[in-house]
């Protein structure tokens, strides 16, 4: 066996602190009872499946090709299945960003292009800091994103804001259909019943710590019997995008604003006046809206590898933010820049207030847990949400892509040990299990027994062990 093959009959090979699991599996036949002990090393490795390049190289590369194949896949016309869009649906490629929480130092520049002055302004804030920086930035500077006074920042309603993104995209998008359905003379059930709107949303959490979204949105036509089909002539023009830009502008979500809860914050700042009746978190102005052309190579390999580059991101440099924030020592040993501590520490400053925890839960429409949202989520900024989500019907998942990855991997492994194989309904290769079935068959049940055995490759071997993993 050569040392590719190899390679491959090692699922975890690659990972740079793969899971160990110490134990077994047992194959139940379901008529019989009987049971008999599947074959397997006594210690397995499983990949870590961590998206961020800075903690896990190979893992997150992994995690970013299957995201490009999700989103490419909702724009592939020629992809076959039931989640794949129809000829002369329309889709757009929407961006929407956070407001402005203070000035920071910017770019301001396209790609490849020269950098131009940060911001030509004249005068000084009302802590004394000028309001100018007449610097041309390098793309690596590391004062890309920090603010010009710390103190003007207004960090309490930023991480706020981050914690409330995901809601404020659902109100977005259940206003959407209503909005649609208005501008077409039907109401919201008579449009599902012509039009199904699927999407898939990256987060990107911006270098000054705040979170903006990529959005692919898909229009697909439906026929009397549910099938899709082309949109219809009134979906196929510019009426979904028009509604969409006017949604973005006026839809909010109102959150307890955090102005109330200290009086000084870690800066030794006065906070705004909190407002009465709470604070309304809305979309930046910032707002673009694209069309993407269906069936055309080009545009939906720029729109994968576009959303794909992001989800490997780490929120800090050098990854010291790759894992949660267990307290405020711990912060103080990450030996972070001074805008992202501020970002933490407004974070863990809020989330101690647990009538301010409760009111913001209530907010975001998700039940209180144990640890607060906001300390729980201080290494993302507060952000809760997952970096790639998407409508159940856009296109493939990320566990079927896996699945796939792992029966390939019990194939090709079964294979070089000289293992029997079976073929499947479709003709597919599979192995099979402890009493001579396709791997998966209904009549076999899969008892495991598995527990954590430690990080990292298996000490007393100093190798991996073939396993189950995705």
């Amino acid at each position: 066996m050569t040392t590719d093959e190899q390679e491959q009959t090692r699922p975890a090979a690659g990972c740079a602190r793969p899971i160990r699991l110490a134990g077994g599996s047992d194959h139940v036949d379901l008529a019989t009872g009987e049971i008999r002990p599947a074959m397997a090393p006594g210690v397995v490795h499983v990949r870590c499946n961590n998206r961020r390049a800075s903690a896990c190289p190979d893992c997150s590369k992994l995690y970013q090709r299957d995201a490009r194949r999700i989103v490419v896949g909702g724009l592939d016309v020629a992809a076959g299945g039931s989640a794949a869009p129809v000829a002369g649906c329309p889709a757009w490629f929407v961006t929407l960003t956070a407001p402005s929480f203070g000035a920071v130092h910017s770019r301001r520049a396209g790609k490849g292009a020269e950098s131009q002055i940060c911001r030509q302004r004249r005068g000084t804030c009302e802590h004394g800091r000028a309001l100018s920086c007449h610097l041309r930035h390098a793309a690596d500077d590391r004062r890309l994103g920090e603010p010009l006074c710390p103190r003007c920042f207004d960090y309490d309603r930023a991480v706020v804001w981050n914690a409330l993104a995901s809601a404020l995209w659902k109100a977005t998008r259940d206003a959407l259909e209503s909005a649609v359905a208005l501008a077409a003379g039907l109401t919201v059930a008579a449009l599902r019943r012509q039009v199904r709107v699927s999407f898939v949303k990256v987060a990107e959490v911006q270098r000054r710590g705040l979170v903006h979204l990529h959005v692919v949105i898909r229009v697909d036509g439906r026929d009397p019997s549910g099938g899709l089909t082309a949109a219809p002539k009134w979906a196929s023009g510019e009426l979904v995008a028009d509604c969409l830009r006017e949604v973005v502008a006026s839809v909010a979500v109102v959150a307890p604003d955090p102005a109330g809860v200290a009086l000084l914050d870690s800066s030794g700042a006065l906070p705004a006046a909190p407002s009465s009746g709470g604070w309304a978190v809305r979309w930046g102005g910032q707002v673009d809206i694209r069309r993407v052309r269906l069936g055309s190579e080009m545009d939906a390999a720029r729109v994968g590898n576009y959303l794909a580059k992001y989800l490997t991101k780490s929120v800090a440099d050098g990854g010291a933010l790759d894992s949660p924030v267990r307290s405020l020592r711990h912060l103080a040993r990450l030996g972070l820049r001074d805008h992202a501590r501020r970002l933490v520490q407004a974070c863990w400053r809020l989330g101690s207030d647990p009538v301010f925890t409760a009111a913001l839960d209530a907010a975001a429409g998700r039940a209180p847990g144990r640890v607060p949202g906001l300390i729980r989520w201080s290494h993302a900024f507060g952000f809760g949400g997952h970096a790639l989500t998407k409508s159940r019907a856009y296109s493939t998942t990320f566990g079927a892509l896996r699945g796939v990855r792992r029966r390939y991997a019990r194939v090709l492994a079964a294979a070089f040990a000289g293992r029997p194989l079976g073929v499947d309904g479709g003709g597919g290769l599979v192995t099979l299990d402890e009493f001579g079935r396709p791997d998966g068959d209904p009549a076999t049940m899969v008892v495991g027994s598995w527990r954590y055995a430690g990080r990292g490759r298996d000490p007393s071997t100093g190798n991996d062990s073939a396993g189950n993993s995705s």
